[in-house]
């Protein structure tokens, strides 16, 4: 007959095997090391961006002003409407003009008149001198005379002159005038699209470059071809090259990106609440079923290199500490045959990923990347035990 287990030795059975499990778990988890994830050290194309904000803007906008101050008579086109250059768009009132070439015309023909009377009354004055002349050689007239007779002379002569330049004064203020009337008839100077039409018939337009009532006439923009307009911070301003590729993307499509390239850089900043900026003018390719309009904001990416593999390694991986104050180091921590050995880098260009690695590294090794606690606090020889890593989308990917 089995004797029964006595129920005390049970009881201290189970209290030895709470008190050795934990410490075998733990002598288990020294001899695996600390548990850290890692990737191998491989090239990787490196795309490091700058962001920036603008509008977008027609590559050929013209806003039409008035030239001279006059009432609209008459508008031709509407907004939207496709003109043509050398097109009739607005007409303004005339009749000022018209007078003043009537007034000016009545004044030139005076003028020529005036000539005329002269020539006669020089001509006059030279025969009159010829005789007083002939008479002042025979000694049959004196001094004063022969040189009363010859002052006559020329004064004709010189009022004949001042008339003719009298006279061609007359003809250019006529011009001038001439010219101000056809400016009551304004044109299309491009051939494109009425993109805004502040003015009305009946309102008075004036000649000015400020934002007053009148002082705009119309906006015409060529629509096929639009570029972007951003500001770049000046700490930011000084990588930017011509010939860099941008990627816009509109208000409008803030998931599709517009491929275009940096064509100009301004050389002088504009100032906008002690901020300064640099405006950067972006040429793009836009599809022509995009409804893309001037003055649509945009955010930018400016790519700062070609997107060349270089070594690389995940920027969570360098870590960076301050020496005297005065430089940086930077290094990386490597797991090799289970133990962790800390190396200066030398780093390079980086992106939102990616940190290129100079010196210090080769293909192949494997950098630890976290946690990133963890990391910090390693040192040389520290037992390692590679773990699962997580991908950006939460899954467990393979060490």
């Amino acid at each position: 007959m089995r004797m029964p287990f006595p129920k005390k030795w049970l009881i201290i059975a189970l209290i030895l095997l709470v008190i050795a499990l934990p410490l075998l778990l733990r002598a288990k988890s020294a001899n695996a090391g600390k548990p850290v994830q890692a990737q191998t050290v491989a090239l990787q194309a490196i795309r490091p961006t700058i962001l920036a904000s603008g509008t977008l803007a027609y590559r050929t906008e013209v806003a039409l002003t008035a030239e001279v101050t006059a009432k609209v008579t008459e508008i031709l086109v509407a907004e939207g409407d496709d003109v043509a250059a050398g097109q009739l768009l607005l007409r303004l009132d005339p009749e000022s003009y018209r007078n003043a070439i009537e007034r000016e015309a009545a004044g030139q023909e005076q003028n020529r008149i005036g000539i005329e009377r002269q020539n006669v009354a020089l001509e006059l004055r030279r025969k009159q001198f010829e005789r007083t002349e002939k008479l002042f050689k025979a000694g049959m007239v004196d001094k004063s005379r022969f040189d009363e007779d010859r002052n006559q002379l020329q004064l004709a002569d010189v009022e004949l002159k001042a008339s003719r330049e009298a006279l061609k004064r007359a003809e250019a203020v006529l011009a001038d005038a001439r010219e101000q009337l056809s400016k009551t008839e304004v044109r299309a100077p491009i051939k494109g699209r009425v993109v805004a039409l502040p003015i009305k018939v009946g309102e008075t337009a004036i000649p000015s470059t400020m934002s007053l009532a009148g002082a705009q006439l119309m906006t015409i923009a060529d629509t096929s071809a639009i570029q972007a307009e951003l500001k770049v911070d000046e700490g930011d301003i000084a990588k930017i090259v011509v010939g860099q590729r941008v990627d816009i993307f509109a208000a409008a499509y803030p998931e599709q990106a517009l491929q275009g390239r940096v064509e100009k850089i301004a050389l002088a900043p504009t100032v906008e609440n002690q901020a300064r900026a640099y405006k950067v003018t972006v040429q793009l390719q836009a599809p022509a079923e995009l409804k893309l309009r001037s003055g649509m904001s945009c955010r930018a990416e400016i790519f700062l290199s070609d997107g060349s593999k270089q070594l690389a390694v995940p920027v969570e991986a360098i870590i960076s500490e301050d020496k005297d104050g005065k430089r940086t180091e930077r290094s990386v921590v490597l797991l090799q045959a289970g133990q962790a050995r800390k190396v200066a880098v030398q780093i390079g260009i980086s992106d939102d990923r990616w940190q290129e690695v100079r010196s210090g590294v080769k293909a192949g090794d494997m950098v630890v990347t976290g946690p990133s606690q963890t990391l910090r606090e390693l040192k040389d020889g520290d037992k390692l035990s590679q773990a699962e890593a997580e991908d950006k989308d939460g899954k467990d990917v393979a060490p």
